[in-house]
């Protein structure tokens, strides 16, 4: 997922250069040449990216065209067609199933083509449409389709390329098409020229670049907030905890020695109040911090979670699977795997309706692979995607961003009544790497 990081994306086009994720653009051509020379170059570009392509055509470019040209741009582009990199598409199929065009069933599609492609470890994907097909019936749903995309796109790791044939477009269909995009691309005496400023692009590049720094900014946040809470727990353990402990073993030899007997009640009755005290206070240890995270390791810690939160609490079925390979972490990457670990079986508890619950964690070359896999009612993911980012449901997404951070990544795996498999990669302690020359 190291691409994913990329702030811009290099478009193989001249005249656009390198844009950030979330453009859109719309393409104005006369000709099958036009097409076949400006493409292929922005497909090359985003496939040696490692980004899934899509290309929708038209009855006026037929995939059979598309593939020869590409062939003869890549000389291995058949190697990334076969392996499913990138897809050729008719209109018909994408665009008109059934014969109708449904904005919203179109729409769904791109999500869930999106989430395909981060599920499978791309960068994100690059699109292109032909729209030679679209008829005059249907012109303003299509507008409304392409306002839709040009309002949501810039949250999500997409670029796509909208073409329109000029033969086809009136005055006022050309403003509608300009104004449902941020750029244009259009031909003016031989030369491919933005219909807009490229000032745009280094505008939202440099906002991009902020949105970076925010999101590294809420991942160190998390990981001085995580430090914290260890810090006030060791505390409360050394100084509070063993306090009271050491209080109640001196208080309970204090009362097999005294005879009043009103005198011993109050002792047990205090020592009752001690007892229920440690058992608070440890409970809030646990809480902020477990101690068996920083004593026995990730796995032990996870096996007490559980153990105590979810079977004894919740009464929901558990299993650990650990393949017992060494998986040296540093402290940071084991406290946030940990808290993610949490953050997803509490998931599980408010929302799966699952009565089972199975945590793997395994070592795969030189990262730790944490799963949670539950058997409850799943989801639809990239309906939940679409719906976290609308309403500004973070969950998932403070995840992703935090294993990214630390050059891990996150895949979601989820259908309706079949459960969700959450899978979490982070890397392990390189020094522990370094010293050993290698991955067993």
């Amino acid at each position: 997922m190291g691409e994913s990081k990329d702030l811009a994306r290099e478009t193989g086009i001249t005249a656009l250069g390198r844009v950030p994720w979330g453009t859109h653009i719309c393409l104005f051509y006369r000709s099958k040449t036009d097409l076949l020379n400006l493409l292929p170059p922005y497909f090359k570009a985003g496939l040696e990216m490692g980004e899934l392509c899509i290309w929708v055509t038209s009855e006026f470019l037929s995939a059979g065209e598309v593939e020869n040209t590409m062939r003869k741009s890549m000389p291995d582009f058949d190697t990334y067609l076969e392996r499913g990199q990138i897809e050729i598409l008719p209109h018909s199929q994408w665009y008109l199933s059934g014969g109708n065009f449904d904005m919203q069933r179109v729409l769904r599609g791109w999500a869930a083509k999106l989430n395909q492609a981060l599920k499978e470890g791309y960068a994100g994907i690059r699109v292109t449409g032909d729209t030679a097909w679209l008829e005059r019936k249907i012109w303003k749903n299509f507008a409304d389709y392409e306002h839709e995309i040009n309002e949501a796109i810039w949250q999500y790791r997409m670029i796509v390329v909208c073409s329109y044939c000029l033969d086809k477009c009136g005055t006022r269909d050309l403003i509608d098409v300009v104004n449902n995009h941020q750029l244009g691309l259009i031909k003016d005496d031989g030369e491919w020229t933005l219909t807009k400023n490229a000032e745009r692009i280094r505008s939202e590049l440099k906002a991009r670049e902020y949105q970076a720094q925010l999101q590294s900014l809420a991942s160190e946040l998390s990981l001085i907030e995580e430090r914290e809470k260890h810090r006030i727990a060791a505390e409360l353990h050394d100084r509070i905890s063993q306090s009271l402990v050491v209080s109640k073993i001196k208080l309970e030899s204090l009362t097999k020695s005294v005879s009043g007997r009103e005198l011993g009640k109050t002792l047990n009755e205090i020592c009752s109040t001690l007892s229920h005290t440690i058992e608070d206070a440890r409970s809030l240890i646990h809480q902020l911090s477990s101690p068996v995270l920083y004593e026995l390791g990730l796995e032990a810690a996870i096996a007490d979670c559980l153990s105590e939160e979810i079977e004894k609490r919740h009464g929901i079925k558990t299993e650990l699977e650990d393949d017992k390979q060494t998986k040296p972490l540093d402290k940071d990457t084991r406290a946030l795997l940990y808290r993610d670990v949490k953050e997803l079986l509490c998931n599980v508890v408010k929302h799966s309706r699952a009565n089972k619950v199975k945590i793997s964690i395994c070592r795969i070359g030189d990262q730790v692979c944490v799963s949670v896999k539950d058997n409850g009612v799943g989801f639809n993911v990239a309906e939940i995607t679409s719906r976290a980012v609308s309403e500004g449901a973070f969950g998932l997404f403070s995840i992703r961003e935090r294993l990214e951070q630390l050059g891990g990544q996150l895949k979601v795996e989820s259908e309706p009544g079949h459960g969700c498999k959450v899978t979490m990669m982070a890397p392990l302690k390189l020094q522990e790497n370094t010293n050993n020359g290698g991955m067993s």
